[in-house]
């Protein structure tokens, strides 16, 4: 079986039964048999709901983005044409 993603229409439908029909996971998983998701896929779905209330992204979570400030720009410059330690 292979593990298939959710997609953002499946989180909203996994949050509607959790919040108004109180389905577990397993119940949940009974029920779309034929989406191939895996039963610690949905409990990771269903924590998020039970602690934030929502399937969205936090903001913040990720990968921070690095910054590009001219100051930086020109010392990645500098290291890439003179290969040298930075200062």
């Amino acid at each position: 079986m292979r593990k298939v993603p959710f997609s953002l229409e499946d989180k909203h439908m996994i949050k509607v039964l959790r919040e108004q029909k109180l389905y577990g996971a397993t119940k949940i998983l009974r029920m779309f048999w034929n989406k191939n998701w895996t039963l610690s896929g949905v409990q990771t779905v269903l924590s998020k709901i039970d602690a934030t209330g929502s399937v969205d992204r936090c903001s913040g979570s990720g990968r921070p983005r690095t910054t590009r400030s001219p100051d930086t720009i020109s010392d990645v410059q500098d290291l890439a044409l003179f290969g040298s330690e930075p200062r």
